[in-house]
């Protein structure tokens, strides 16, 4: 099944076609509908010919699971309907529009400034973190993205964050149970693990600690479940060689000092739809469960794809 959308880069683009396209689990429509704890419950390719849409490296899901906010790594908000059919298999992508970052002057974020990696949502902000200029900023926002004309504030980070290495820097970020921001760098390694933070909130300090991937991994965005545990979202992409992996932190186990190994939840490999994976979310099931989303980032190649993938865990 193939649907389309319209996308409005900014308020002087010309309108653009994505079109998203159906996938199953694995390629050459086998059967297959579980992969380690998950159960998939349908997916789509998302394409087109506009040079503007793709990258998508962060995402947040609203909480009936209608509506998708994410982000570009040229610094975009991509908005987006998703649709579903009787058995809540993910179908479509639909009602679509792009518009630009702005950073604290009003002015569109270009490169290098514009590598946009996670995404937070909350009630009144929207946060989003980068990584060639680790750094977070702030977007003032309601319960649907940021509001119209969102300037990004700077949020305090220490200082170790902003000399991460190129490349290396901020990739995941979640919103813990108490509101404050764990982050986690790519491949800032240090003893086997890649560092991370839990950023201050009001007069708190921030926290330091680890987070250790598997051999051959880097930790690329990451979720809160409705009981305070985290869902991490891992990638190893090369050339020959793409897999993803999700696996869970403990909620008690996320706290300053500690070093964070999680428990694997499930292992993408081929010839299952793996890609650039970097973006996770999970919102409740009102029928028991979570729903996990994924999304991974083409790098605006014609060697990848934009998949948007949707799992049920029990």
């Amino acid at each position: 099944m193939i649907g389309a959308a319209v996308v409005a880069a900014d308020a002087r683009a010309a309108e653009v076609t994505v079109v998203a396209t159906q996938v199953t689990l694995e390629f050459a429509d086998s059967p297959r509908t579980t992969v380690g704890a998950l159960e998939f419950r349908g997916g789509l390719r998302l394409s087109s010919t506009n040079a503007a849409f793709g990258g998508l490296s962060g995402l947040r899901v609203s909480a009936d699971g209608a509506r998708v906010l994410a982000i570009s790594d040229r610094a975009g908000w991509v908005r987006a309907e998703l649709r579903y059919d009787a058995r809540g298999m993910l179908t479509g992508f639909a009602g679509v529009d792009m518009t630009p970052m702005l950073d604290a002057d009003g002015r569109a974020l270009v490169p290098p400034r514009s590598d946009a990696e996670a995404l937070v949502l909350t009630a009144a902000a929207a946060y989003v973190a980068f990584e060639r200029q680790p750094r977070v900023l702030r977007y003032d926002a309601d319960a649907n993205g940021p509001v119209a004309g969102a300037r990004g504030r700077p949020e305090a980070v220490p200082a170790k964050i902003v000399r991460v290495p190129m490349n290396e820097g901020l990739e995941t970020m979640t919103a813990l149970a108490d509101g404050r921001l764990l982050v986690i760098s790519e491949g800032d390694f240090d003893g086997g693990a890649v560092r991370a933070w839990i950023l201050a909130r009001g007069a708190r300090p921030a926290e330091a600690l680890h987070y250790v991937p598997a051999a051959g991994f880097n930790p690329t965005d990451a979720a809160t479940l409705a009981n305070g545990d985290v869902l991490v979202l891992e990638r190893r992409f090369t050339v020959f060689d793409r897999a993803s992996r999700i696996v869970r932190l403990r909620a008690a186990d996320i706290r300053d000092g500690a070093r964070l190994v999680g428990e694997e939840l499930a292992r993408l490999l081929p010839p299952m739809q793996v890609d650039n994976f970097e973006g996770i979310d999970a919102i409740t099931d009102p029928n028991g469960g979570t729903r996990i989303f994924l999304v991974s980032d083409d790098n605006f190649s014609a060697f990848q794809r934009t998949l948007l993938l949707q799992f049920w865990m029990p």
